[in-house]
């Protein structure tokens, strides 16, 4: 390959693009740049997805995931994620370059009345509704615009995923953005070893979140954050949250990236490729661990259980032999980090800072061990969360409080809203906003999205989409029994990779189809 041939193929719009916006967005994020520099790559990105192809548009905002920032427009309204504009920007460019496929399409798909017409038409139907009984309509709306914008996404990756050439693009794509999260993961890891926790705090808080969220939400976490896990005896324990304003965040959606690293380590070819890919897939499971979420932790155990039992059965083992590994990698990780908390108390103390390094305890049993105890203050605190929650949805089982009025429930004013009130499951928020018939509306959903991926696995000749597929349903799983215990797949950042990589999964399908 000459020179010229690297430079046209690693040198191309989409490249220095991508490039800008991490250097800006980055730059920005350490105060070394006005928030306002985020304005004009914003622009840019805007003005890539209405000028570019198509598929490398849509490769553009995938990859752009864990950068999407907080646009400063004004003072009082610094918090709006660039990402609504550039998602709604995506979706009305390819609509009205294909205006007549999408029009054929919807009217196929109402015709067709599929499982699909008739889950997706009724969860919308109920949402709409539950907008005029809600006390808060202003809340009910801006929730409503949230799910529509973001499922956009799923609707142009259905669209532009046509073949093995585009839905391997996009998984490269996603892998891309992944990298950023495990990135930023790792600095915080080694940054905290060497500078005072009070310095990391007021960094993140100052400096990044403002960035990426917003002042408004910056101020919040200043005094309220799931950052570091505290015990009797110890001193904080940092617990991984890279981008996001939580580290539940981060560990959802280092779930969602692990299929996509896997498969793609399958279909590497180069043996470095193979090797970095592995090694995404191994750190976003230490961040799954580092992030210190019991949830997670807890939420993994019937998946590895369905492995072994497949495994066990001889159920195309060489397929699960890969996510074997993967599980077994969480479970090293999860061991190792119980050394993490002296190994972070060593460093502090060389700085005068570790006082309670000698009272060590083997912190994630501690933590771990918490799990069960009803009266820890997070557990006891759930609890009664989940007590109100059920007392409002025996009050109001058809619609609910309303979509995005959570705060009813708590009998709360609408400031608990900015705070993130929830009912920390995802189906126990839908229940008490829409009503149960729409909670079970979102179980059939997923229920769907399950034996789709099933069917993938099932039914395709190429090895690629099997393994995608079993290692799709495998991991989606996990996050659905993870979404019992909170509503962090509705976090912006998680939901938009959700939606891509579930577009590649009906991509997916389609190719299966093709090749019966």
């Amino acid at each position: 390959m000459t020179k010229t041939d690297i430079i046209r193929k690693y040198i191309t719009p989409f490249s220095l693009v991508f490039a800008l916006e991490i250097a800006v967005v980055f730059l920005t994020a350490m105060g070394l740049l006005p928030r306002e520099s985020v304005l004009f790559v914003t622009g840019i990105l805007v003005f890539f997805v209405l000028f570019s192809e198509p598929l490398d548009a849509l490769k553009m905002v995938v990859a752009s995931i864990p950068l999407y920032v907080a646009l400063p427009v004004s003072e009082s309204f610094d918090h709006m994620a660039n990402w609504r504009i550039i998602v709604l920007v995506l979706f009305l460019n390819i609509f009205w370059k294909r205006k007549e496929e999408f029009i054929q399409d919807f009217k196929n798909f109402i015709a067709k009345r599929t499982i699909w017409f008739y889950l997706l038409g009724s969860f919308a139907g109920l949402s709409i509704l539950s907008v005029f009984i809600a006390s808060s309509k202003t809340m009910a709306l801006k929730e409503l615009a949230f799910l529509i914008n973001i499922f956009l996404l799923f609707i142009v990756a259905l669209k532009l995923i046509s073949d093995k050439k585009s839905l391997i693009e996009i998984w490269k794509s996603a892998a891309l953005g992944g990298s950023m999260v495990i990135f930023v993961s790792i600095i915080q890891f080694i940054s905290v070893l060497f500078v005072p926790l009070s310095v990391f705090w007021n960094f993140w808080v100052n400096k990044a979140i403002p960035v990426f969220y917003g002042g408004e939400l910056a101020s919040l976490l200043s005094y309220s954050n799931t950052w570091f896990a505290y015990y009797a005896q110890n001193p904080p324990t940092l617990r991984l949250f890279s981008v996001f304003p939580d580290s539940h965040s981060l560990a959802m959606f280092s779930v969602l990236l692990v299929p996509i690293y896997l498969v793609l380590v399958f279909l590497s070819k180069r043996k470095s490729a193979k090797i970095i890919y592995w090694a995404a897939a191994v750190f976003c499971l230490f961040s799954i661990v580092f992030s210190g979420s019991r949830g997670v932790w807890v939420s993994v155990l019937p998946v590895i259980i369905l492995a072994v039992l497949l495994f066990w059965r001889g159920f195309d083992r060489e397929f699960l032999k890969k996510s074997f590994a993967a599980f077994f990698i969480f479970i090293f990780a999860f061991i190792a980090y119980s050394g993490y908390p002296f190994f972070l108390y060593k460093f502090q103390s060389w700085q005068g800072i570790g006082e309670g390094a000698g009272n060590f305890k083997i912190a994630l049993f501690e933590r771990a061990k918490s799990i069960s105890d009803f009266w820890e203050i997070s557990n006891k605190g759930r609890l009664e969360i989940w007590r109100l929650t059920f007392e409002s949805i025996g009050r109001r089982p058809i619609l609910g409080v309303g979509l995005g009025n959570y705060v009813d429930v708590l009998r709360e004013d609408a400031s608990v809203a900015k705070k993130g009130a929830s009912a920390h499951s995802l189906y126990l928020d839908f229940a008490s906003e829409i009503g149960i018939f729409g909670a079970l509306i979102l179980l059939a959903i997923f229920g769907f999205i399950l034996y789709d991926a099933w069917l993938v696995f099932k039914h395709s000749k190429e090895n690629y989409l099997r393994l995608f597929g079993l290692f799709f349903a495998l991991y989606f799983i996990w996050i659905l029994v993870y979404s019992l215990f909170d509503v962090v797949l509705l976090n912006d950042k998680a939901f938009l990779l959700f939606m891509a990589v579930l577009g590649t999964l009906y991509g997916a399908k389609e190719l299966t189809k093709t090749n019966r």
